[in-house]
This record gives C-alpha cells, structure tokens and sequence, in this order.
C-alpha cells in the first residue's frame, strides 16, 4: 500500500466523538426520535390520522426507455406499492403483441437491492385512455426506498424496442 493510500485511509476514519466542535460537549442517546415539540423549524405533514404520516404518492411519466436500461426516481416506503401506466406506446415493435414487465426493487444501504418481484403489463397498450395496475403488498426490512425498473419488453430483455408511458402514477398508501 502507498504511502498517500495508508494517510487516506488514517485521516478519514473519523468516529461520532471526532464531529462536534472543539471543546463542546455533545450528549449521545440511544434514541434518535426524541425531540422537542416547542423546537424551531418543525412542522406537522398533513394525514388522515394523528400520528400518521402523509403518504409519498406521484405522477409522471417515462420517454423512451429500453428494456432494463432505466430506474424510476426512488420514494420512500417500505410495505404497500401501487404502479398505474396509462397510455403505453412501444416504438420499434413489428407485428405482435405489446407487453412489458413493472419489476419493483427495495433499496438496501450498502448492499445489492432486493427485488419484490414483477408484474406483466399489457392493457395500457390498448388505447391512450387504458391502465394496467400491479400491486405489491409486502414489508421488507433493511431499507425504506423502493424504486421500479422495466427489465422487459413484448417478454423479452433483449427487445430493442423504446417504451413511452403517458402517465405513471405510484400510489404508496392502500387505503386510498
């Protein structure tokens, strides 16, 4: 190992102690919920309940993407998923049926991402007013963002069609 290389590693392992201005001392607790409710700054996230949290549900839309080249922007959630496509188009596709696979995946720190498994989409193809809906009711734990890719097209992963979705709406909450 290089002598910069052993001075990188040394200088930058910094432990919780190193963090807090010199000469302050900083109190540690197990518990990284507790705060103040008179504190300056925070603010109550609308819900349906006390107690709850507002759930993260989205609109968008996806433009060209090939067969497993794409990840959706990543939300957080960690039990309940719904992914609605209205208005699917595949550009490229000769004859044949229009299909493609929504595979939802659990983002885990540090580690390779878990998939939740895959749902086969085919009825947004029918028409620019037409959705297909997949559903994914299951907690993970060891991470709390979720984020979908599109591994396949017309079945296959090796499609060298393009897919455009008018609307993509990700639903986070089951009670709605």
């Amino acid at each position: 190992m290089s002598a910069l290389a052993a001075t990188t590693l040394l200088t930058s392992a910094a432990t919780a102690d190193d963090t807090g201005p010199a000469g302050d001392t900083v109190d540690i607790t197990d518990d990284a919920g507790t705060v103040s409710l008179d504190e300056e700054g925070l603010f109550e996230l609308p819900a349906s309940n006390d107690g709850e949290i507002q759930p993260q549900n989205f609109t968008s839309k996806i433009v060209e993407w090939k067969p497993g080249n794409h990840e959706s922007s990543h939300w957080s959630d960690n039990d309940y998923t719904e992914i609605k496509f209205t208005g699917c188009s595949l550009e490229g596709v000769s004859g044949g049926g229009r299909s493609l696979h929504v595979q939802l995946h659990q983002a885990i720190p540090f580690s390779l991402d878990r998939s939740l498994g895959s749902k086969r989409f085919t009825n947004c193809f029918k028409g620019s007013g037409k959705t297909s809906r997949g559903e994914w009711d299951t907690h993970e734990s060891g991470g709390d963002n979720r984020y979908f890719t599109i591994p396949k097209h017309n079945d296959s992963e090796y499609s060298r069609t393009s897919l455009d979705v008018r609307k993509v709406y990700v639903d986070t909450s089951k009670a709605d």
